[in-house]
């Protein structure tokens, strides 16, 4: 549940971005500040969300500040962007963002095996994967057509749908590969 938590900006920017970009990213920017503190009184704030709400803050300014900027056209590339530079640098720094998520499914004495960190870094490469062609894809749709919807938005849900397919299936295989080995 924590992870859909997550994914709560990122869907108030979808629901809200058609009616006006403006309350879009400032909607989704109040959430991520929400989720954002919510962590910090926790003292578990992670990557991928502390990114997420420095991503809509930023978006959010720009919006507020100047609403016809053609910076909004470029949302979905910067998004995906955004996505991709943060699960690149969680893995440069060996603390790859799939680890909030998976330590919430897997008993704390695996959390610091060196099988379940590589398992995590693999999966967040794949996500890393998927946002970056998601990053491409919207940016060569947007240059090609910025008011061309059905594109952007498959692009954008192929984004998702590809990483999160191949890293169910990877990570299948590995519980599979993990229970053998324990049998």
């Amino acid at each position: 549940m924590n992870y859909v938590r997550g994914f709560a900006p990122w869907l108030c920017y979808a629901a809200l971005s058609p009616v006006d970009w403006r309350l879009g990213t400032s909607a989704a920017a109040l959430v991520a500040l929400y989720l954002l503190a919510h962590q910090l009184r926790a003292r578990t704030v992670d990557l991928l969300e502390a990114a997420t709400c420095g991503f809509f803050v930023v978006m959010a300014a720009v919006a507020l500040a100047d609403p016809g900027s053609a910076l909004q056209h470029w949302i979905c590339a910067l998004a995906n962007a955004t996505l991709a530079a943060t699960a690149l640098a969680s893995i440069a720094a060996r603390r790859p963002f799939t680890l909030a998520f998976a330590r919430a499914e897997v008993p704390r004495e695996f959390w610091d095996s060196p099988r379940f960190i590589r398992f995590n870094m693999v999966l967040t490469a794949i996500w890393a994967g998927g946002f970056t062609l998601g990053a491409l894809a919207c940016a060569a749709v947007v240059d090609y057509d910025h008011s061309a919807t059905a594109p952007l938005v498959t692009a954008q849900v192929l984004a998702f749908v590809l990483p999160f397919t191949v890293g169910g299936r990877y990570a299948a295989r590995a519980k599979a590969r993990a229970a053998h080995a324990l049998a």
